[in-house]
Parts: C-alpha cells; sequence; structure tokens
C-alpha cells in the first residue's frame, strides 16, 4: 500500500481498496479519528457475507489478555458472520507482535485508532509499507471544516452567508466530532427559520474547549477512564494544555467537595448546589449531585491533594505534563 496523504483519505473512504484488510486511523483530530474508523468498519461490513459484529478494544483488555487481539481478528462471532475489530493503540499495543500478525493473515478486518503519529513511527511505517493495509492519516482544516457546515446545515434545508459562516468556525474547535454536534444542535434550534444568523449561533453554539473542559472533568469524576482520557486527547487537539485541564478538574473537584462537605453538615445536596456561582447549567447539575453523593466528602478531600500534587509536578515539568495527568485520571477515576 502507498501512504496515503490526508487530502486523499475522503476518496480511500469512497473506494477503498479491494484487498485493503487492517488499516490505521491516526491524527491529532480525535473526533475525527474516530468518525473516519467508524465509516472504514461499515465499508468492511459491507463486504463481509451476512451479519457483522463490531468488536472495540482498548489497553486495559490487552493488560488483562495479551493475546486478546490475536484472538478477535482470528475468531468467527457466534451470532455474526464476520467481526470488525477496532483497537486504541497504546502502550500495550505491540507493534512487532502485530507485524507477526498482518505477515500470517487473519480472518476478521482490523482497524488500529491512534493519535498524532511522527512519520518514524514504528506504527506508522508497519501500515503504510503493507501490502493489504492502508495508514490513513487525519487533519481538520479550514476547509473540511467549511465542507462540515455546509453539508450538514444542507441536509436541514438551511442556509448560512459568509460573515455568520465565518463566525461559526471561530465557535467551533479543532475536534471534528465535537464540531458536528454542535453543528447539528445548531440546526435543531433555527429548524424552520430557513436561514442561520449571527444571533443564532450567539445563542445555542458554545466555545467547543469549554464543551471539552467539561465533559473531561465529569467523565473523570464519574469514574469513566476511558472517556475522560479521549476527552484529554480532544483537548490537547483543540490546542488547550495539559495544565489548563488539570486547572479545571482542581475547581471541579473542589466544587464537589464544597458542596458533599456542606450536605455533610445537614444541609440538602440539591439546596447547596444552587450556592454555585456561575450555577450550574440545568443539565449538569443531576449529573453533579449524583458525583457529590458517590464520592462523598471524605474521599473528596483525599483526592483534591492528589490533583494539586499532579499540577504542581506538570508545572515543574511541562514535557511530562501528558503523562502526569493521564496518571491522575487512572488513579481518580479507580476510586469512584
Amino acid at each position: 500500500m502507498v501512504a496515503y496523504k490526508a487530502s486523499a483519505v475522503a476518496g480511500f473512504l469512497k473506494s477503498p481498496q479491494a484487498n485493503c484488510r487492517a488499516a490505521l486511523v491516526y491524527g491529532p483530530d480525535a473526533g475525527l479519528v474516530a468518525e473516519r474508523a467508524a465509516a472504514l468498519a461499515q465499508i468492511f461490513a459491507k463486504r463481509g457475507k451476512g451479519e457483522t459484529e463490531i468488536v472495540r478494544l482498548d489497553d486495559r483488555d490487552l493488560a488483562e489478555d495479551p493475546a486478546r487481539l490475536e484472538v478477535e481478528v482470528n475468531t468467527v462471532p457466534m451470532f455474526a458472520a464476520q467481526s470488525v475489530v477496532r483497537v486504541a493503540a497504546g502502550p500495550r499495543l505491540d507493534v512487532q507482535s502485530l507485524k507477526a500478525l498482518l505477515a500470517t493473515g487473519f480472518a476478521n478486518p482490523l482497524i488500529v485508532e491512534a493519535g498524532n503519529l511522527r512519520p518514524d513511527s514504528g506504527l506508522r511505517k508497519l501500515f503504510e509499507g503493507h501490502k493489504s493495509a492502508a495508514a490513513l492519516p487525519c487533519y481538520s482544516d479550514e476547509r473540511s471544516l467549511a465542507s462540515l457546515i455546509d453539508a450538514e446545515l444542507g441536509e436541514a434545508g438551511l442556509s448560512i452567508d459568509r460573515d455568520a459562516r465565518d463566525y461559526l468556525m471561530t465557535r467551533l474547535g479543532a475536534d471534528q466530532a465535537l464540531s458536528r454536534s454542535e453543528v447539528v444542535k445548531l440546526a435543531l434550534y433555527v429548524q424552520g427559520e430557513g436561514r442561520i444568523s449571527h444571533d443564532d449561533i450567539e445563542a445555542i453554539v458554545g466555545d467547543a474547549a469549554e464543551t471539552a473542559l467539561e465533559n473531561f472533568v465529569y467523565a473523570t469524576s464519574g469514574g469513566d477512564a476511558k472517556a475522560a482520557l479521549s476527552e484529554l486527547q480532544r483537548l490537547a487537539s483543540a490546542g488547550t494544555d495539559k495544565q489548563a485541564a488539570l486547572a479545571a478538574l482542581g475547581r471541579h473537584f473542589t466544587q464537589l467537595h464544597r458542596i458533599a462537605s456542606a450536605a455533610s453538615t445537614g444541609d440538602s445536596l440539591e439546596q447547596s448546589v444552587k450556592s454555585l456561582r456561575p450555577r450550574l447549567h440545568f443539565k449538569r447539575e443531576p449529573v453533579f449531585l449524583s458525583h457529590c453523593k458517590r464520592w462523598g466528602a471524605a474521599r473528596l478531600a483525599h483526592a483534591l491533594p492528589l490533583i494539586q500534587e499532579a499540577t504542581r509536578r506538570a508545572r515543574r515539568s511541562p514535557d511530562l505534563e501528558g503523562a502526569f495527568a493521564e496518571r491522575l485520571v487512572l488513579t481518580l477515576t479507580s476510586r469512584v
């Protein structure tokens, strides 16, 4: 296979090579990687004779069973004709083992999803050089974002002028999945009016980085390590550094502790949460209260020093801030 350029990936997805049985989908835009991996999974599924099962694997699965990937790509599922295996690249995805797997062949199509990879990455070299594999880089730019806006609004029967579209693009982030969800939300808000205005955008489209920060802190306090790490990657893709994410996490857990502590003195959680400034969004409030109850004041008090220490270390060693942030997320989510 050849090494595809980012501009050629959309064309590949419309008409992939018939002998392609494995693909590496990678890049800094986590949302775009996920969207294209899902599209490729559907392409592989349509090639199969009968129903297809989608199998998702990540580092936790490979930690529990190092041979899990080999088993899944070679096992015919009980209730389907084939599987399509999607695995998130991580430290436990061994390139040499993957090379041996590609060399021997396997029954089910394989999709590896990764973040930004250097040209000399072993994973990239493996997929770029294999005859039945493809390496698909995912980089969003202004043209792809404009196309996304036009496609979603066109499908909803809505129009937008150049000035309004330019303003909308400034409100969207570098993550394509988040941007798409914001455009869909906008289309629902304006449904029936025919045209998108500057005021419509101002009213309904939130700052993508702020949305990702909220998603990150709530996934962490909710104990969802996979979602929290995914949001952390999205923040990095949008240009938000890990220290900003750690600061947001500290604020969130401080608020949780404040409300949980007030409740432990006799005040109700529902009344205490109304004292927060700024007020929580009404959709976030039930989740916030649920996390307060699950953690409790005592465990939240023990979590705060962990966040403070990770933040301090990230400031002292910026090159390692990603490792400190990810370790903190895994520590906190394991305690819920």
